[in-house]
C-alpha cells in the first residue's frame, strides 16, 4: 500500500470496515462519525501538542468508537473497549499526565534493563516504561487498565508518534506500529487474514466482545531486552 498518510488512513479504514463486515458485522455500529476540524484543533490546543496528520485524518473518518459494555453482546470493532473521541482524548491524556510521579530510582535505563533481564517488565520495542509521561497522548483503553498511546518521546530508535500499548498492571509496553496509519494498515491486514484463514491471523475474535486486547503484544514477561537498552 502506497500514498500519503491521509490516503493510507482512508484506504485502511475502508479495508477495516470491509473486514469487520465479514468477521464481526455487529461491531460496525460502534464506529463513530467524523470529527469536525474544530474538534481536532481543540485537542491540540488543550494538550499543547500537534497531532500527526495521519491521526487527524483518522479522526476525520471516525471520531473514535462508542464504548461497549463487556458481555452486552455488542462487540467492539477494535482490540480495546473503545478508541476515544476528541473530548475523551483530552480527558484521558490529562488524567495520564496527572499520574506522573518522577522516581529517580526507577526512571533509569540501567534499572529498566535489569528489570527486563529479570522478567519483571516486558518491553517490546523502543519505548520508555514511564507511567504518566508528558510526551504521550492517550487514544483508547480496555477496562481502564490497558491503554493505547501516541508516543512523542520514544526511546532511541523509535519514531515520534509511534503507537504503544501499555498494560501497567502487567508491566508490559509494546510498540504496535511506528505510526497511526501503519497501525490501521496492520489491523486491516489481520482482519483480512482472519477472514481468509483464522488460524494464521494474530487476531482472536469473540463474537460477543470483539478482538482480544492482546493483539500486537509479546507473549509475556521474560522477553529479550530491547536493543536500545
Amino acid at each position: 500500500m502506497t500514498g500519503t498518510g491521509t490516503e493510507l488512513v482512508t484506504e485502511a479504514w475502508k479495508r477495516i470496515e470491509d473486514g469487520l463486515s465479514r468477521v464481526l458485522p455487529a461491531s460496525l455500529r460502534h464506529l463513530g462519525p467524523p470529527a469536525e476540524v474544530q474538534e481536532i484543533d481543540a485537542v491540540e490546543a488543550a494538550l499543547a501538542r500537534p497531532l500527526p496528520p495521519d491521526f487527524r485524518a483518522s479522526l476525520r473518518i471516525h471520531n473514535g468508537t462508542t464504548w461497549t459494555y463487556p458481555g452486552s453482546g455488542q462487540p467492539s470493532p477494535v482490540p480495546l473497549d473503545w478508541f476515544y473521541d476528541t473530548e475523551r482524548i483530552i480527558e484521558a491524556t490529562r488524567m495520564w499526565r496527572d499520574n506522573h510521579h518522577p522516581e529517580p530510582d526507577w526512571d533509569d535505563p540501567q534499572v529498566w534493563a535489569y528489570l527486563a533481564d529479570e522478567g519483571m517488565i516486558s518491553l517490546n520495542g523502543p519505548v520508555r516504561p514511564v507511567v504518566g509521561a508528558a510526551g504521550a497522548v492517550v487514544v483508547g483503553d480496555l477496562n481502564g487498565d490497558v491503554h493505547w498511546l501516541l508516543d512523542f518521546d520514544p526511546a532511541p530508535g523509535g519514531t515520534p508518534g509511534q503507537v504503544v500499548r501499555v498494560d501497567v498492571e502487567c508491566s508490559s509496553w509494546d510498540v504496535l506500529a511506528p505510526s497511526w496509519a501503519q497501525l490501521l494498515v496492520r489491523y486491516a491486514e489481520d482482519l483480512e487474514l482472519f477472514a481468509a484463514d483464522p488460524g494464521r491471523s494474530t487476531l482472536t475474535i469473540d463474537q460477543d466482545l470483539g478482538p482480544a486486547s492482546e493483539w500486537g503484544t509479546t507473549s509475556g514477561l521474560g522477553a529479550t531486552r530491547p536493543a536500545w537498552l
